[in-house]
């Protein structure tokens, strides 16, 4: 199975089941409970209306890892997420995926107790069952003619990383690799920078700390300086040769980036062949930093 379709498959069961069971972490173990889910495939995430007051939102602002599990009886498929949640107070996001069965609960997207949960899959394990019931039934009445085995398929289970780099990412880690400068656009300022530490934040999204030695910024921020930047939020990226500069060597432990993919002071991020997924148990805590 291409890996592609794999991660097709795996939408296609969440989107078509729409229950799943979100498990939490707690200090007296594990919690799990059902929740409608509003998948977003293109964006990799997957959402949900939930109560402020909640035991899981005050688990899931204490650690972050949840597992999610989707049934398909009818298939036979049992798909097993592990990921990031994140609780967010967003009217305009819950307006948004707003269902009419969310009013009993809530007087609208707007109440003061309504909240999303923002979950990003890092990893997905699936169980797909063997033939349907009419294939078995064929394959039954065939094995009484022919005293043959019936072929009832097999139960296939596939491990996917749910989570692809964006271009922009791959540029930047081709140009941390090749000690090549960027020029972008980013909060619409046109910017000139040395890409420094690649990686992700703790909630998933793609950011780089860059050294910017010329462009444009904010009034208050002076240049040469260093800038954290979410990747998801640059346009116009254009790799060239030029003078690498790092500017100073700070002092303090970045805080934005808190899982490290590429490092250009730490030689074995590198050499790697390829960038890492979120998720990705290769991926390094902040320099200064003990993993957990």
């Amino acid at each position: 199975m291409a890996e592609q379709h794999k991660i097709d498959r795996v939408w296609d069961i969440i989107e078509k089941v729409g229950v799943g069971i979100l498990t939490t972490r707690f200090d007296g173990g594990l919690r799990a409970r059902p929740l409608e889910a509003r998948p977003e495939r293109e964006a990799g995430l997957i959402w949900f209306v939930t109560d402020l007051r909640s035991g899981k939102e005050h688990e899931i602002e204490v650690e972050h890892n949840v597992g999610l599990v989707f049934i398909d009886h009818k298939e036979k498929a049992y798909l097993s997420l592990t990921a990031r949640a994140e609780v967010r107070r967003d009217p305009a996001k819950a307006c948004e995926i707003w269902k009419k069965t969310d009013s009993v609960w809530w007087k609208g997207p707007n109440d003061p107790n309504v909240c999303v949960l923002r979950v990003r899959p890092l990893t997905a394990e699936l169980w797909d069952g063997p033939a349907s019931k009419a294939i078995a039934a064929f394959e039954f009445a065939k094995a009484r003619l022919t005293g043959k085995k019936p072929n009832l398929g097999e139960n296939r289970k596939v491990t996917v990383a749910m989570t692809k780099p964006s271009s922009n990412y791959k540029k930047i880690w081709r140009a941390m690799r090749e000690r090549k400068q960027i020029t972008c656009v980013f909060d619409g300022k046109y910017r000139e920078a040395c890409p420094i530490i690649l990686g992700y934040s703790s909630d998933g999204q793609e950011r780089v700390l860059v050294f910017q030695f010329e462009g444009e910024t904010s009034p208050t921020s002076q240049l040469p300086g260093w800038r954290s930047l979410f990747v998801s939020e640059i346009s116009s990226l254009k790799l060239r040769a030029g003078p690498w500069s790092e500017g100073r060597t700070h002092m303090q432990t970045q805080p934005h980036i808190q899982f490290v993919d590429v490092d250009v002071n730490i030689p074995e991020t590198l050499t790697r062949p390829q960038p890492l997924p979120f998720g990705s148990p290769h991926l390094l805590p902040p320099r200064g930093r003990k993993a957990a």
